[in-house]
């Protein structure tokens, strides 16, 4: 059975690397292709900045700048900048100096058709002293206190802190942007800021250790943060991202976020959670996670509540979640493991998680496919999911909670479509790090059979529709896809998309 493990989880990874490498070579051609007038449709005047510029030119396209940091310093609301095509190397962060406003943004963007890529390489960062925010929290590129400025099609490389960084700023969008090589997060969008949008940018190994400046007497830290990370923030979209090969989580709603969409991003290889839910200094609330696809990384999906008093109200569906080296979807205990409350677990495709890395035959230190292994929680749906073929169990929940305590806590589990393949004797108990005993659960009116996806082999979790219909009652729309639906690999195919403005 593990060497079948072992073949799919190398099958999907060529299939994987191909899409990635079609990806990165969208990003470096197609992506930056002209757009139509209507999106260069900008009001004047518009501003040039080029590697062979000077400064003291006047900023046209005949006589371009030479610096980001001198368009930053110039621009007022209704402006653009376009950097043209080259390398710009910078020693200090880029600082926009002005604000634009509701019908007159700042727009920073990279020429049409044309690569532009800041290397970040040399930018100073000091040693963590005092009280945060730190240094390396800060970005190569720093928004602060700013309102409606676009940043798009531009290549942020080597930051020894975080790629973007918006703080205390609204109305701070990111269109078709790639950050590649960071000690921090790729793009974090932090404390007291409202309606951002981070939409169709890629994130290449962010929170990568080697990229932290070695300080004389300073030891080497963990990475901080994760690859996107929206903290303390409301209304706000994350959608259309490519987030791969990282050292930490992939997109995480942390601090006291509310309001919040992130959907239609493809998360694979990362050391940590491929998305996380995390409240700190208070309630985290209102917060939609759909139609992403989570693969290769530790856990899939993980709900916390490390330091803030609650999560309330998230809603998880139509996400697929799949060969994940720990459980797909986890109710963590991190942190003070306070209350998580008004959650909905609904049309995920769940499959084939918690193996590890498949040369072991112990338990994983968190396994499974749907893990109740918290007991702070409440008032949890959990409806019309397809659980297949993870390890150990499907839907499991801790020895900690007391006899009925799903009920008691109105944890309701119905509908469900679960292929277990293993025989198993319950309860399972995870000795390396949760030393929990772990018993399995299929709810009611569940449909116990192995789904007929096309091909999982490949992460082709389509339906055959002939089977799902002839099952009784056939009207569930188990899964992330319906029977007969369009199948699209949107994930794969021109990924990300170019968004228009």
């Amino acid at each position: 059975m593990s060497n079948i493990f072992e073949q799919s989880r190398r099958g999907f990874i060529q299939f994987s690397k191909i899409a990635i490498g079609s990806s990165i070579g969208i990003l470096l051609s197609h992506k930056f292709q002209k757009k139509s007038s209507s999106v260069l449709a900008v009001e004047p005047p518009i501003y040039y900045v080029s590697p062979s510029g000077k400064d003291s030119n006047p900023g046209t396209l005949e006589k371009p700048w030479k610096t980001i940091q001198k368009a930053a310093n110039t621009l007022q609301a209704g402006e653009t900048v376009y950097l043209r095509e080259g390398t710009y190397p910078i020693t200090k962060q880029i600082r926009p100096q002005n604000s634009g406003s509701e019908n007159q943004w700042i727009t920073y963007a990279g020429y049409p058709g044309e690569k532009v890529i800041i290397n970040a390489d040399k930018v100073y960062v000091e040693p963590p002293m005092g009280e945060p925010p730190f240094a390396h929290d800060q970005g190569a590129f720093q928004i602060e206190n700013k309102r409606y400025i676009i940043i798009q099609n531009i290549i942020l490389m080597n930051s020894h802190n975080a790629g973007f960084t918006v703080r205390d700023s609204d109305y701070i969008h990111f269109y078709n942007n790639t950050v590649i090589n960071t000690f921090a997060s790729g793009i974090a969008i932090w404390r007291n800021s409202s309606h951002q949008k981070v939409l169709g940018n890629t994130v290449i190994n962010a929170n990568d250790r080697k990229m932290q400046l070695k300080h004389t007497g300073f030891p080497l830290s963990n990475p901080p943060h994760e690859a996107i990370s929206m903290s303390s923030i409301k209304y706000f979209e994350v959608a259309y991202n490519l987030v791969c090969y990282c050292g930490k989580e992939g997109i995480d709603c942390k601090g006291t976020s509310s309001q919040g969409k992130v959907h239609h991003n493809y998360i694979h290889h990362t050391r940590r959670q491929g998305l996380y839910v995390d409240s700190w200094g208070g309630i985290l609330e209102e917060i939609e996670f759909y139609d992403n696809i989570v693969h290769d990384c530790e856990c899939g999906i993980a709900l916390g509540a490390e330091d803030g008093s609650e999560v309330n109200a998230i809603r998880i569906h139509h996400n697929i979640v799949f060969n994940n080296r720990a459980t797909g979807i986890l109710l963590a205990r991190w942190g003070k493991d306070n209350l998580r409350k008004n959650i909905e677990i609904s049309h995920n495709t769940i499959h084939h998680n918690g193996y590890g890395d498949g040369n072991s035959e112990q338990p994983y230190w968190l396994v499974g496919g749907l893990y109740f292994y918290s007991t702070n929680v409440k008032d949890v749906k959990v409806f019309n999911n397809i659980l297949s073929d993870n390890s150990y169990f499907q839907i499991g929940y801790s020895g900690d909670y007391q006899p009925q305590g799903l009920e008691a806590k109105n944890i309701q589990i119905k509908s469900n479509l679960i292929f277990d393949p293993h025989q198993v004797n319950y309860p399972v108990y995870l000795e390396e790090w949760a030393k929990d005993y772990v018993y399995q659960t299929k709810g009611i009116e569940f449909i116990q059979t192995q789904p007929a996806f096309k091909d999982a082999l490949i992460g082709n979790f389509y339906l055959n529709s002939e089977q799902i219909l002839n099952l009784n009652p056939p009207q569930y729309p188990w899964g992330a896809f319906a029977p007969n639906q369009t199948e699209t690999y949107w994930w794969i195919v021109n990924f990300p998309p170019i968004i228009p403005l």
